[in-house]
């Protein structure tokens, strides 16, 4: 769990880097009124994202090592001219090793709608909002202890996703995504630990920056 003034922090320095490189792109290729997200036409996209880091102690030398993924599939249809509506479904995997073991895995299921902000035909800095359900688990080992102990989470809630980026278009039919997303869940779980077999429930908020890219297929008919 992180700090949601910290990562909103985050969040508003990325925005502002984001804002400079929209700004800088319009002034080379200048604008157009043929954009290709016009009213009408689909786009399906697949994204991830992927980090990994490691800590340090310098008084114990302890590492932890966490790694994360996350995979998400959108689709949806233009309603206007660079205002797009459709669902995602976005999932997420999380591990980290050291003392304490942890892994953790998220699906986040839900509508959303993006705006483009420029005309511009050759890509645009674009804002996207969703809200929808999410199912949360994890598994934690303590290994502090003389004798180990697991906890086991799981449980479902709500989610809300912000995310802003940039998006190159290609021969007005293919697009690349690079940005970045703001998740926010708050989530109610029960929980369970081992060996004693002691059951609770919590009610948890869970925050995170992720950088994404992605590939969209843009077309002005929708088919399988």
């Amino acid at each position: 769990m992180t700090k949601f003034p910290c990562v909103l922090r985050q969040f508003l320095l990325l925005s502002g880097l984001l804002f400079l490189v929209q700004s800088a792109t319009a002034q080379v290729i200048g604008d157009s009124l043929d954009t290709p997200f016009r009213k009408g036409r689909w786009l399906t996209g697949l994204s991830g994202s992927i980090s990994s880091n490691t800590n340090k102690t310098g008084i114990s030398e302890e590492k932890t090592i966490t790694n994360e993924f996350g995979l998400n599939f959108s689709t949806g249809r233009f309603i206007k001219d660079r205002w797009l509506l459709g669902g995602k479904i976005n999932t997420d995997r999380a591990s980290s090793a050291g003392s304490v073991d942890r892994a953790t895995e998220s699906l986040f299921i839900g509508p959303f709608v993006s705006h483009y902000l420029s005309t511009n035909e050759r890509g645009s800095l674009f804002t996207t909002l969703s809200t929808g359900y999410v199912r949360y688990r994890e598994e934690t080992q303590l290994n502090t202890l003389q004798a180990s102990t697991e906890l086991s989470s799981e449980g479902g809630g709500f989610g809300t996703l912000v995310g802003l980026g940039y998006s190159y278009v290609i021969h007005d039919k293919i697009a690349f995504d690079i940005g970045f997303n703001l998740n926010l869940f708050w989530i109610g779980v029960d929980q369970e630990e081992l060996p004693s077999g002691m059951i609770s429930s919590q009610n948890i908020a869970i925050s995170n920056i992720a950088f994404t890219f992605g590939f969209n297929v843009i077309l002005d008919d929708f088919f399988f």
